[in-house]
Order: C-alpha cells, then structure tokens, then sequence
C-alpha cells in the first residue's frame, strides 16, 4: 500500500491530468480575452477532482474484494461506481457552475464531451491505482516466497545436523562401553575428550558453515577417539589443507566421511585403515581410504553421504562426487570461499 498512498505519486498523475485537460483548451489560447480562473478550474481542479474520486473507488473496491476475489461483476461494479461518481460530481458542477461564473449556458454537446473525457480521465487514473496494486501484490509475493524458500532451508539444515547428533553419540558410547572394559584409566580420558568433541559438536552445529581449520581440529580430537579403540589400526594424513583453513565446509562433513570409513571397511593392525584428507587445486576438499571390505557386510543406508549432498545441495554449491573403485574409495567435497567485505 506504500505507493498507493504515496501523495507525491498522487501530486504528479494530478499535474499529468491537468496538463492533458490543458491541451484540449487550446482553442481558448487564441481568445483575446482568456479567463484565466476557468482554465485553473478545468485543468488542476477538476484533475485533482478526478483523481482523488477514482483513487477512492479503487481503494474501495480492493478493501471490499481481495485479489484473490477477481471476477468480472467485480470489475463490472467497479466501472459502474466509477461512472456513478465521476458522473455525479460533473453533473453537480455543470448545473451550478454558469450560475457561479455568471456565464451562458453552453450546448449539451459541450456537457456529453466533458463527461466522456471526464470518465476517460478516471478509466486511467483506475488502471493505473489497479496496476500499482498488482505489482505490489507481486512483489510482497515474490518476498514471501523468498522468505518461505530460506525458512524451509534452515529448517532443511537443521534437521540435517539434528540427525548427526544422536548418530554420533551412540557410536562413542559404543566405543566407551568397549574401554571401560578394557582399560579404566584410558576410558577415563577417552570421557574427558568426548566432553570436548561433543562440546564442540554442539557449538559448531548452530552454524551452517564452518572454517577448514576449525573442522580438521575437530576431526582429529574425533581421530583420537578412534584411534584409542582402533590403536595402530587406524591412521589418518592431512596434506595440502594449510592454506585453504580459512575456507568453509558444513559442520562435521570430515567427521562423517571419516566416520563411514571406519564403518565399512576392516579396521585392524593386520589391515590398517588408511584415511587421507587432501585438497585438489584449491576447489575441493577430498578424503579417501582404501577399500577392504568385512567379512560380514553391514547394510548401508547412504544417511551420511546423503546427508552431506543435501547440504551443499541446499547451500547452492556444486555436487558431492563420490569415486567408488575396487582397492579406493574417495568422497570430494567443494570448498565454499568466505566472502570479503
């Protein structure tokens, strides 16, 4: 409704009204004797007349009938108000006007003129109050549906890194059940570093983005976790990833690759798993293993691969690649740049 009430808005089609009436006056340009008050009448007045009473119809038809009630007896009492009132107002002015200006009757030919051009007037001044309302419409639509997408979004994410937390917190008190009957003193610090992973976990999750860096600190404090279950079984090599720590991935994307490593494949000192982290030509951040599946072959579901692809999905970035081979498997995730101000 900002437009619609806008009064320079209102100001300037008044002055286009009048410069338009004003041009078909032009006959009295070659009079002697111009009646200056007349010209001022039948231009500015009667402009700000016609616009204001034709403004008033449209604003009253649309609080009466919403857009959503378009129909054609709406439009067809809309022209017919407008008619009404339009053509009132002319009428009244017209019968008292030669007795105020002390002026001749004119011919009826002259009264049917000024009326059409009168109700011509207020047909455009209608359209164009109509067509401000349907933009406006537009727009605030346009804006709701922007607002609704990035709602859905962040609810999107948010179920997403809401799905990791359990998963993950049962897995490490699997591993803690294992210690504490293995090695009491090695549980005890195994508790104190799942208090700092698991804090970290739930500060780093209210963000859709974190840094590199911050999320390789994670990854290994969530590697020592591993690495205490797994001993030599187990080992982890970051390459490359100095200079892109300041670039952004989603909050525990190297913590599920790593994660889905360990849970298909063999892990043992007779078998190592060998886990790498690497980034390719400053664009993508890879994470490979070799391949060596168990004996008994555990289900996949594909929860946090898809999980990751939704997220750079929703993030608007280039597709996960996933590069399953006999003796490697490698997962490449894009990196996203920080913007700079």
């Amino acid at each position: 409704m900002r437009l619609i009430n806008d009064i320079r808005v209102r100001i300037f089609g008044i002055l286009v009204v009048a410069t338009l009436r004003l041009g078909l006056m032009v006959d009295l340009w070659v009079e002697e004797n111009i009646n200056w008050m007349m010209v001022v009448e039948n231009t500015l007045f009667a402009a700000a007349v016609i616009w204001e009473a034709s403004r008033l119809i449209v604003v009253f038809m649309h609080r009466r009938y919403p857009l959503h009630q378009l129909t054609l007896w709406r439009f067809g009492r809309e022209l017919g108000l407008l008619f009404l009132l339009l053509g009132g107002l002319y009428g009244t002015w017209m019968l008292i006007y030669p007795y105020w200006a002390n002026e001749d009757p004119v011919p009826p030919f002259f009264y049917l003129f000024g009326l059409f051009y009168t109700y011509l007037y207020g047909l455009l001044v209608a359209g164009f109050y109509e067509f401000l309302y349907y933009m406006e419409a537009w727009q605030k639509s346009n804006q709701e549906a922007e607002q609704l997408k990035k709602a859905n979004l962040v609810s999107q994410l948010d179920s997403l890194k809401n799905q990791v937390k359990p998963h993950f917190l049962f897995n490490s008190l699997n591993t803690l059940t294992a210690l504490v009957e293995k090695d009491q003193a090695q549980a005890v610090r195994f508790i104190a570093e799942l208090s700092k992973v698991y804090r970290y976990l739930l500060q780093s999750n209210e963000n859709a983005l974190i840094s590199l860096g911050g999320e390789l600190q994670f990854t290994q404090a969530y590697f020592f976790l591993l690495q205490t279950r797994f001993g030599q079984g187990i080992s982890l090599t970051v390459e490359g990833a100095e200079p892109y720590e300041h670039y952004l991935i989603p909050p525990l994307t190297l913590q599920m690759l790593v994660e889905n490593a360990v849970k298909h494949n063999q892990v043992s000192i007779s078998k190592p798993l060998c886990v790498g982290i690497g980034v390719e030509g400053g664009r993508w951040l890879s994470v490979t293993n070799n391949v060596q599946q168990k004996r008994v072959s555990i289900p996949t579901t594909g929860t946090g691969l898809a999980n990751i692809a939704a997220k750079y999905r929703l993030l608007n970035q280039p597709e996960v690649q996933v590069m399953a081979e006999p003796s490697r498997f490698t997962v490449k995730v894009p990196l996203i740049q920080p913007v700079t101000e």
